[in-house]
């Protein structure tokens, strides 16, 4: 059900709740009925009401419509609360992004390449290409949100979703440092096509088709995927209207992957050896830069190859940067339930036996009139 609006701007978030509200008049009183109901049959069963009243005095009947007022007071703050009313506070603003970027990051053994040796700062001295990639996306991508949301996909053999679209800045700084390492997504080889899929998912389950949706690259232009999977991923781009930006990460000359820059279950495997090798073979990786050039002209995308830090700069990659600011919410679910709970304290409070006093003094009046 819709939320319910009124024009004073009030609005429920759970409506279909009020209904109850029409019930506990109904409730309150039966019990009421029922109380008083069970009090007279008990004075039944002991003897004649005319005796029994001169030795026992009723609770007076304002005292236990007090305890069903408090009663209903507290069932009423109850379902109110539940409602959930709010109301539009113009007073409130925040900002609300319209930017849904999504990072696309090879995290396979090529990546453990130290092309950046001496360029980075700490934790990412030790140069690697993947350690490129993160200190972009700290500084620059993370750094240029604005409110907008960023998700994580990093590949190699298979695709995994590191993070989902969000504007948790702290918990995506935590991933960017400490989950996304070098082999850290499954499988073996660099498969493109798989990660771009992954990415469309993640647009699909957590993007509003009114926000832009942009892809950041980041990638030596290792691909093993199919050519007719890739046409298939450039098809999707167009039709989603995603715009791509591609980093291209190394040097166009080839280079060994030091064995101890790589995962540790890859270091235990390669134990004595300095570099990873295949079959008795030193592997080397360099940047493919055709793959990635190829990517960008289907795709209309922009592309740039890093060999400095300042090379890449989000701010001017992505030119409309917004920041939407939509009216604030005031809510009144705490003083609500707050009241349920004093309303509550009160019926409780309200003493159910008749006044002591009261109740004696008849009999002894009764011993002192002369007979």
């Amino acid at each position: 059900m819709q939320n319910l609006h009124f024009s004073l701007g009030l609005h429920f978030g759970n409506p279909e709740l009020l209904w109850f509200l029409a019930l506990i008049p109904l409730l309150v009183g039966f019990t009421f009925w029922l109380a008083r109901s069970r009090s007279a049959a008990v004075h039944d069963q002991f003897g004649e009401p005319e005796l029994i009243a001169r030795f026992n005095q009723k609770i007076p009947v304002s005292r236990l419509i007090a305890k069903a007022v408090a009663v209903a007071l507290c069932l009423a703050g109850l379902v109110l609360a539940l409602s959930r009313p709010t109301m539009d506070s113009g007073k409130t603003e925040f900002p609300m992004g319209t930017i849904d970027v999504i990072a696309v990051v090879d995290v396979s053994r090529s990546m453990a390449v130290p092309d950046y040796k001496g360029k980075l700062p700490q934790p990412y001295n030790e140069g690697r290409r993947l350690d490129m990639a993160k200190f972009l996306l700290m500084k620059e991508v993370v750094g240029s949100l604005n409110y907008n949301r960023l998700g994580v996909v990093t590949f190699s053999g298979e695709a995994f979703p590191q993070a989902f679209l969000t504007d948790d800045l702290p918990a995506l700084k935590w991933v960017l440092n400490r989950a996304m390492t070098v082999g850290s997504a499954p499988g073996e080889g660099s498969e493109l096509g798989k990660a771009f899929n992954m990415a469309f998912r993640l647009f699909d389950l957590d993007s509003k088709s009114s926000h832009r949706r942009v892809i950041v690259l980041f990638s030596d232009g290792g691909n093993d995927s199919e050519l007719s999977e890739m046409n298939g991923v450039v098809k999707e781009l167009k039709k989603r209207d995603i715009d791509l930006i591609i980093v291209g990460l190394g040097k166009t000359s080839p280079s060994a992957i030091p064995v101890t820059l790589l995962s540790p279950t890859d270091q235990n495997m390669n134990a004595g050896h300095q570099w990873y090798e295949v079959k008795g073979e030193i592997v080397t990786s360099k940047l493919e830069e055709n793959v990635l050039l190829l990517l960008k002209n289907a795709t209309g995308g922009r592309y740039v190859r890093l060999v400095e830090v300042n090379d890449f700069s989000m701010t001017s990659m992505i030119s409309r940067m917004e920041v939407k600011h939509v009216p604030g919410q005031y809510e009144f679910f705490p003083w609500l339930l707050l009241a349920s709970v004093l309303a509550f304290v009160a019926a409780v409070v309200i003493p159910s036996e008749p006044d002591g006093r009261n109740s004696k003094a008849k009999p002894d009046q009764e011993r002192r009139e002369p007979r």
